[in-house]
């Protein structure tokens, strides 16, 4: 009797396979395309699962060094901080499309950028404020009118800011002021201009521009040296550092071997850049661009 109802369940499991389906109590077969482990003596256990990728990150913009060896030859300039996070790296690029975007606040040498043409509108272009002299000091700017290049009228910067909200404004002043401004009253000064910027026009992107180089045939050189100007820059520097701006650093366009501006770079006068040098600010702009997170 038991050897009869035996050999029924055998029957039975059979039939059940045969028809595709499998009795109580047994397992399902592996799939045989998943990829299994094994044991040390070859016996295989559960199957693989597949790793997860996770996504390539891109490495951190460096610094553009390409003048840091000029600092280490002559000890008397002031050094960039290249591990600032203020300093605007190098970058693909950005085009004419990105300089039509900028207006500067600025003295005499970036003016030149109007006088000689460089920027959309030639010696017509909206992107140069300053004064009807052509320049401004940054010691004497609280009070300070511009020549309103929409309708040639004088505003308060604050006014000028307020009324047409340009997305960027370049501040590419301070050589008028380092030959008898410190730090402290260099910073006081340059600090309340951003201030008056930034609450008339809470939305503009504010770049700080490094000073250019000058020649030693500068009529005023002794007053006003590369030395000086360096050091300026590093107050410039410092103030984006505390309010979390950028730094267009300039001065690394026009430098010399020697120190000073490239004589080829720079007007007779041996302080403002020539087209030249001009053409090669804006090269530098253009490929240390602000990228907007």
């Amino acid at each position: 009797m038991k050897r009869a109802l035996a050999f029924l369940l055998l029957v039975s499991v059979v039939l059940l396979t045969a028809c595709g389906e499998k009795p109580a109590g047994t397992a399902a077969p592996a799939d045989p395309g998943a990829p299994t482990a094994s044991a040390p003596d070859g016996t295989p256990t559960a199957p693989l699962t597949e790793p997860t990728s996770e996504e390539p990150t891109e490495p951190p913009a460096q610094p553009d060094r390409s003048v840091e060896y000029i600092y280490e030859n002559h000890p008397e300039l002031t050094p960039v901080n290249y591990e600032s996070p203020a300093l605007l790296p190098l970058t693909d690029d950005a085009g004419q499309e990105y300089i039509d975007r900028l207006i500067w606040i600025c003295d005499s040498p970036t003016y030149w950028l109007k006088g000689l043409g460089l920027l959309k509108d030639g010696t017509s272009t909206r992107q140069i404020w300053t004064g009807p002299e052509c320049t401004m000091t940054l010691a004497y700017l609280r009070d300070f009118k511009l020549l309103d290049p929409w309708d040639g009228k004088e505003r308060t910067i604050a006014e000028t800011a307020a009324l047409h909200k340009p997305e960027f404004i370049v501040i590419a002043v301070g050589v008028n002021g380092i030959s008898f401004m410190d730090e402290e009253y260099f910073t006081r000064e340059y600090t309340h201009l951003i201030d008056v910027l930034q609450e008339a026009s809470p939305d503009t992107t504010i770049l700080l521009q490094a000073i250019y180089p000058i020649s030693p045939n500068y009529k005023y050189w002794g007053r006003i040296t590369n030395a000086s100007i360096t050091k300026g820059n590093s107050w410039i520097l410092h103030i984006a550092e505390q309010y979390g701006l950028k730094y267009i650093d300039a001065f690394a366009a026009l430098v010399g071997e020697d120190g000073n501006i490239v004589p080829e770079l720079v007007m007779r006068d041996g302080l403002h850049p020539n087209k030249e040098g001009l053409t090669k600010v804006l090269e530098y702009i253009r490929t240390h661009a602000y990228v907007k997170q």
